[in-house]
């Protein structure tokens, strides 16, 4: 017994003592708190996701490529990889997202894959690539059918004393009760010089048998078909067309039928008629021939501004009456105008036109020896010196320059004019204005390469004006359709504006719009005013003393269809000056092609 309860009496001590001791915990990965035990943190694997598809395909031209992806769980000191064996993609680029680049395909379609690591987990992504598509040769275009309608207006000696005019249009269906083109039609239109007729005229005169050849030179020759006003017309279901020029023409008349061929571009031309080349009689009364002395002679020189290297240029001017102190035409006087090319001078021994004989030249050469048919002109002004209310352009003929004065012989709408001047002439030099100088083709003065004539701001008078319109389609190739339009004055006479616009590409027959006058070749944006070759190109003003003129840099113009009118239009513009140009008008529009109609030489400078 007393050992027994020396061991109770000893129990609480010895319990004591170990809940007094410290304790030695077990360790090891089975242990509870251990990264295998059922208390230890979770560590979640990486996991890596294509988010955009499996297969890629590219065409023929290739491009780049664009893989996207999700890594969640991404490791520290682990990175993403992306590669592919073809020679033909570029080697991935890893980011965001992953980029590669396709090259131009020039065989067989073909296959290959990308393929994306991260560590134990991937994805693929396939690549497919078109075959190079073999473009076939471009079929020319063939015009071929048989015109049900030979009609056209004989002018008689009218535009020269050697040759009858003969005006004439082929087409497969007609015109309208007005004389209009119609919708959907074919029209082949030839300016043609054959023989007088000199057999008994009633309302309709036969066109002569024999063969007429395309003429460039436009020299109103018998036998030929002058160039500036023979065309062709496809219009569509509105009844609008562009007429294209022929670079070659041929027709043939015989006693029953009439086959025109020519070719435009690729384009070839068989056009038959069957039946006798008839046209209706519309003989003008000629005015006689008219002898003009002139009092007064004065030239501007240009230099070789307009064919650098080639020819210098003088606008020069024989007149009875002169010009006013601000060099304007004066009330009632007669001009007659001439845009002439010489061979170049040495300004050291003095500003002239060289001796000798200078031709009427229509196709615009600016050779030396020619004076420029557009340009050239005859007019009387009014009694308030505001505006020509008669004359014409100098269709044919020379000017002779010699040590005994001027004369020249010219037809003007089929009437002689011979003229003449003896005594001084007045020569200005305006080379410094545009740029000119002593080096070809332009300034060597710092800051004077202007094209811009204008010394202030300025408001066009567009008072008496109609609304010309061309369409060119996707002109420049870039998916915008391109216009040109101009506001051309009803006499011919005075303030001039052109725009060449890119508007919506959807928008066939329609440029209404808004327009900033920029050279970023975008949508609803005009081109600024520049010379090409001699001409003016895209937005100017100009009008027809051949002095006066200003390309349009920046700004805009807006046109929209107007009230009681066709069209409006509305600009604020600058030129290369500086000077603000502004306009405003309303009024009729037509078609360029209309321009034809009336034998003026007046067309679009923007092509």
């Amino acid at each position: 017994m007393k050992k027994l309860f020396y061991l109770l009496l000893a129990l609480p001590m010895m319990l004591a003592a170990c809940e007094e001791a410290p304790v030695n915990e077990p360790t090891g990965p089975n242990t509870p708190d251990g990264p295998d035990g059922p208390d230890a943190p979770v560590v979640e694997e990486p996991k890596l996701t294509l988010t955009s598809e499996a297969t890629l395909e590219f065409s023929e031209e290739g491009g780049e490529g664009v893989i996207t992806y999700t890594l969640e769980n991404k490791k520290e000191g682990v990175e993403l990889s992306a590669t592919c064996e073809a020679d033909w993609v570029s080697a991935p680029v890893v980011g965001e997202t992953i980029t590669f680049t396709v090259s131009a395909n020039e065989g067989e379609a073909r296959q290959t894959k990308v393929v994306v690591s991260y560590e134990t987990q991937s994805f693929e992504v396939a690549i497919a690539q078109d075959a190079k598509v073999e473009t076939p040769a471009p079929t020319p275009d063939v015009v071929e059918f048989e015109a049900q309608y030979f009609v056209g207006q004989y002018y008689g000696d009218y535009y020269t004393p050697t040759a009858g005019n003969y005006y004439v249009h082929l087409s497969d269906v007609g015109f309208d009760d007005s004389g209009d083109y119609k919708a959907n039609g074919q029209y082949i239109t030839l300016d043609i010089y054959a023989p007088l007729y000199e057999g008994e005229k009633g309302s309709y005169v036969p066109l002569p048998v024999g063969t007429y050849n395309l003429d460039k030179e436009s020299t109103m020759a018998q036998w030929t078909i002058d160039y500036k006003y023979s065309a062709y017309t496809k219009t569509d279901d509105k009844a609008d067309g562009d007429g294209l020029k022929f670079d070659e023409a041929q027709l043939v008349v015989t006693e029953s039928d009439a086959v025109f061929t020519a070719k435009i571009g690729e384009m070839t031309f068989k056009v038959t008629f069957v039946g006798q080349a008839v046209v209706a009689n519309v003989e003008v009364e000629k005015a006689e021939e008219v002898n003009f002395t002139a009092s007064k002679a004065w030239g501007y020189y240009y230099g070789d501004y307009y064919n650098p290297g080639v020819a210098d240029n003088f606008y020069f001017f024989l007149s009875d009456l002169g010009v006013d102190a601000d060099g304007l035409e004066v009330a009632n006087g007669v001009y007659y105008r001439f845009d002439i090319y010489t061979s170049m001078i040495d300004k050291a021994n003095g500003i002239a036109i060289p001796y000798g004989t200078y031709l009427i030249d229509p196709t615009e050469s600016m050779e030396p020896g020619t004076i420029s048919y557009s340009a050239s002109l005859y007019y009387i002004m009014d009694e308030f010196g505001e505006e020509a209310i008669d004359g014409g352009y100098l269709n044919s003929g020379y000017l002779t320059i010699d040590e005994t004065g001027i004369h020249g012989e010219f037809s003007i709408a089929g009437v002689k004019h011979v003229v003449s001047y003896e005594g001084a002439v007045e020569y200005i030099d305006v080379t410094a204005e545009l740029g000119g100088g002593d080096e070809p083709g332009g300034g060597d003065e710092p800051g004077g390469d202007y094209y811009s004539t204008l010394t202030s701001d300025y408001t066009c008078n567009l008072d008496d004006h109609t609304l010309y319109y061309e369409y060119y389609g996707d002109y420049y190739e870039i998916g915008f359709r391109n216009w040109t339009f101009a506001l051309i004055p009803n006499d011919f006479e005075g303030d001039t504006v052109q725009f060449d616009v890119l508007a919506s590409p959807t928008s066939y027959q329609e440029f209404f719009g808004d327009y900033t006058i920029n050279d970023t070749m975008g949508g609803f944006t005009a081109l600024p005013g520049e010379i090409e070759d001699g001409y003016m190109s895209y937005c100017w003003y100009y009008t027809n003393d051949g002095v006066t003129m200003a390309p349009f840099v920046e700004g805009t113009v807006s046109v929209a269809p107007a009230t009681g009118a066709d069209a409006s239009v509305t600009f604020e513009v600058k030129d290369d000056r500086g000077n603000t140009i502004t306009g405003s008008w309303s009024g009729s529009m037509l078609p360029a092609s209309a321009l034809q109609s009336t034998r003026s030489s007046v067309v679009f400078r923007s092509k």
